[in-house]
């Protein structure tokens, strides 16, 4: 497939100005005329629908434009390769950028498509109440096979409400990295009273660390200063989850 013509980095994968008069139908006249296999993938979605295009050309058609000696469907297909369809979801913005040819305005792009379809397909319900470990587990069970530590903040209202679900950190979880303001700054935001804590163990275990255990203690105390209570902290994994707060430790 040929390369794809490379375009300033300012953030615009594909003109939007209308061609001059006349010229549409000419356009959609080649397009139609041109094997499938000699499409670029923009074009190709525009002729074939969206449903025609592999996962590597839907990723081309997001980051839109590839660089100087390397095409864009090159650039996804290198990612689709490396991690798989299903993977790409859980890259970082770090991870998306560290690839050639993906800066930090795609990868910004790409972490934003990602999120906005994870939202739209979320099943629409009312506000669910969180009264329980079991409850609050089944709101956070996508993270049972993420392939790095998240750390998942759910805030409550004083009905327990969910008001809404944050993303602190991707990565080790650390203490001395993951300050309580991280955690509390959205809680404030959205007058949350109560909040539940939850990471990941990608090994599989569900055996709270010594480290897991001080940092659910620390942010119990940061979140008394402030009135917002931490009703629990929840290690989930392949093989289910634990609460902290169930085995006394919290």
């Amino acid at each position: 497939m040929p390369d794809e013509p490379t375009a300033p980095s300012n953030g615009t994968a594909y003109p939007t100005e209308a061609p001059p008069a006349g010229e549409p139908a000419r356009s959609q006249k080649r397009l139609r005329e041109l094997p499938a296999t000699v499409l670029l993938p923009r074009d190709k979605l525009l002729r074939f629908g969206v449903a025609g295009l592999s996962q590597a050309e839907l990723v081309a058609v997001l980051l839109g434009t590839g660089t100087k000696g390397k095409s864009v469907i090159r650039i996804a297909e290198d990612l689709v390769g490396r991690h798989g369809g299903q993977k790409l979801v859980t890259l970082s913005l770090d991870e998306w950028s560290s690839h050639r040819g993906v800066g930090r305005v795609k990868a910004a792009q790409m972490l934003a498509a990602f999120e906005l379809g994870r939202r739209l397909l979320a099943p629409s319900a009312e506000e669910p109440r969180v009264s329980s470990p079991a409850e609050a587990y089944a709101l956070v069970r996508d993270l049972r096979r993420a392939r790095k530590e998240h750390l998942v903040s759910l805030y409550l209202d004083a009905q327990n409400r969910l008001i809404c679900r944050e993303t602190v950190s991707i990565g080790s979880l650390n203490t001395t990295r993951t300050h309580p303001r991280e955690v509390l700054q959205p809680a404030i935001v959205n007058s949350a009273l109560a909040f539940i804590l939850v990471h990941n163990h990608p090994s599989g275990s569900l055996d709270p660390s010594r480290d897991d255990v001080e940092f659910t203690r620390t942010m119990a105390r940061a979140g008394d200063l402030m009135g917002i209570s931490l009703y629990d902290h929840i290690i989930v994994s392949r093989r289910g989850f634990v609460s902290l707060k169930e085995r006394g430790l919290l």
